[in-house]
């Protein structure tokens, strides 16, 4: 499993034209950092992700739900959606909808490989990290990293040995 960026949730792998890896992030990071992501509010997709944090022992510590805010607005993100199985199919308004689903693993490395400069913080294997941002991305074959979709409504704090899994659901339409 990769470890991508700070507080990842996992790697996933499709193949389609070329290898692709799913990965889902709960990291920090701003809204205002989204690059080159776009509002999802009148665009053909609808994105949530329930994460759901457990401890080392399997103990449920939380539940998350995270509706995308942005997404990526480039043949990348239809691309990937292709590879998903469709879990159901309707029309609705006169548009064609189709719904697939994702889920995605991380388990926290036991301690980090870096200590910082935090008074009161010397174990790095008690280190707490914040998490207010839960990304699904993907990476291409040939080490490219993009990031389909974003949502910023959720905080919480995770800490080495917790697992986290997120079942994401993208509704698209035509």
């Amino acid at each position: 499993m990769r470890k991508i960026l700070l507080p990842v949730i996992l790697t996933f792998a499709f193949t389609f034209v070329f290898v692709t890896t799913a990965y889902a992030e709960l990291s920090d990071v701003e809204e205002s950092d989204s690059g080159n992501l776009d509002k999802i509010h009148d665009s053909k997709y609808k994105a949530s992700a329930i994460s759901v944090l457990r401890n080392s022992d399997g103990e449920l510590l939380s539940v998350i739900k995270t509706s995308a805010t942005r997404y990526l607005d480039k043949p990348i993100t239809d691309e990937f959606i292709d590879t998903l199985p469709v879990m159901k199919k309707g029309i609705l308004n006169g548009k064609n909808l189709e719904m697939t689903q994702v889920t995605l693993d991380y388990n926290y490395e036991k301690c980090l490989t870096e200590v910082f400069e935090v008074p009161g913080y010397t174990d790095q294997c008690n280190w707490y990290h914040r998490a207010t941002v839960t990304i699904l991305g993907v990476t291409d074959g040939i080490g490219e990293k993009y990031e389909l979709f974003r949502g910023l409504n959720h905080s919480y704090t995770v800490k080495p040995s917790d697992s986290v899994t997120s079942y994401w659901t993208i509704i698209r339409s035509d």
